[in-house]
């Protein structure tokens, strides 16, 4: 599961404006229209990222639901690997 956080470059406790702001500045820095040809498909891969985690967070919802799955993946990960695979994937 992708770290829409981290994508977005926001703290888990992020407001929505904050969210909003953070969509919008990447939004202009990867869309494929202003990026350069040589990285045309970098940048509209990374734009579709941006795109999907502001669709996720920025829906009361969904993004209840993706932090309790992004919880169990936590715990999930501690239990298995303890602290230093949870420190592995989300301390990078």
């Amino acid at each position: 599961m992708p770290d829409y956080y981290r994508i977005l470059e926001v703290d888990p406790e992020a407001s929505k404006e904050v969210i909003e702001k953070a969509f919008r500045a990447l939004s202009l820095k990867y869309h494929p229209d202003t990026a350069a040809i040589e990285r045309k498909e970098d940048a509209e891969s990374r734009w579709l990222e941006v795109r999907k985690a502001y669709e996720v967070l920025s829906d009361d919802a969904r993004r209840k639901t993706y932090d309790a799955s992004r919880k169990r993946q936590m715990l999930d990960l501690f239990l298995s690997d303890g602290i230093i695979g949870l420190a592995r994937r989300y301390f990078r």
